[in-house]
């Protein structure tokens, strides 16, 4: 697609950024994950459009489905030529990104038939690397994401220590490049290489990088925005210092919600965030959209009220 003036190519990515879209608040719903390695290019539907057996395929997506699980490929960074299926062993990966049972638990599969066999309700027992980080490339699926995500992935494997993955589609385009933490469940977006690394090596050391933070798989958009907000008002990054305590809808796209702030001292005191949500003007919000859509824009109506300590 061409850009609006007939000339360079419409870029989701770059569009977002000259028009300040907010990431927070944007991580998907998803509170269990798998990661099923597939080496080679992926198709616009990554599971079902990919060399996977398409009856497994089909089969797997419909017990994830049923499960509440969200199927990702998974690739190593580097060059993906396309290969045989030889039966050679390969990895997958079930993550519960839940706060208190975060957890990857690994294993390898050598007939796609194997997939259909993986408990996907069960406990999640840590195994293999619990340090995973997903960079999506999925450039069937938005070609921004292939354009920013590669160097990312690639930045990442270099330098850090964590086990980076290449991934297919982790929702928001347009805030390419997107990494996805596991366990934690922590994503990120508009990552460049360095500053990637930076926010992973942050992560290390027990700090987040809100400004690109979107937020956290599998916890509701109110919960993450009223964190980022406390985290933004409070100027507090450290990344276990607030937790949702409550949740209080009210009319007209409303909320109260309480957020307890653990200080350096181990003090904690209660707030509560008054939250409101607006839809914004209509754009493309991904390189391949025929039509405009809105985004859903949390905004805090006022500093947080102080609570009382606890």
């Amino acid at each position: 697609m061409t850009g609006p003036d007939g000339g360079q190519p419409f870029r989701c990515a770059d569009a977002s950024r000259e028009r300040g879209d907010d990431l927070l608040a944007s991580a998907p719903p998803a509170r269990r994950l798998l990661l099923v390695e597939l080496p080679g290019p992926w198709g616009r539907s990554a599971l079902t459009e990919s060399r996977l057996e398409h009856y497994v395929a089909g089969r797997l997506a419909e017990a994830a489905g049923h499960a509440g699980v969200r199927v990702l490929l998974v690739r190593r960074p580097g060059r993906h030529a396309s290969t045989p299926d030889d039966g050679h062993p390969r990895a997958w990966a079930i993550a519960d990104v839940r706060s208190g049972h975060e957890a990857v638990a690994w294993g390898r599969w050598r007939r796609p038939r194997d997939l259909m066999e993986l408990d996907l309700r069960g406990p999640v027992a840590p195994s293999g690397p619990q340090a995973v980080a997903l960079v999506c490339t999925h450039g069937r699926h938005d070609v921004c994401c292939a354009l920013r995500g590669r160097p990312v992935a690639a930045a990442l494997a270099a330098g850090t220590d964590w086990d980076v993955w290449e991934c297919s589609h982790l929702g928001g385009d347009r805030f390419a490049a997107n990494v996805l933490l596991l366990p934690s469940g922590e994503l990120f977006g508009r990552l460049g290489p360095e500053a990637a690394v930076d926010v992973v090596r942050g992560f290390d050391a027990g700090r987040l990088a809100v400004p690109l933070w979107r937020g956290r798989y599998g916890r509701s958009p109110v919960e993450q925005a009223a964190l980022a907000h406390a985290a933004t008002a409070l100027d507090d990054d450290r990344r276990d210092a607030l937790a949702v305590v409550d949740v209080e809808e009210r009319p007209g796209e409303q909320w109260a919600v309480e957020v307890a702030h653990v200080d350096v001292t181990g003090t904690e005191q209660r707030y509560r965030l008054h939250l409101s949500a607006s839809t914004s003007h209509p754009h493309l919000l991904t390189c391949s959209a025929v039509a405009p859509s809105r985004m859903r824009v949390f905004d805090l109506d006022g500093p947080p009220e102080p609570l009382g300590r606890r």
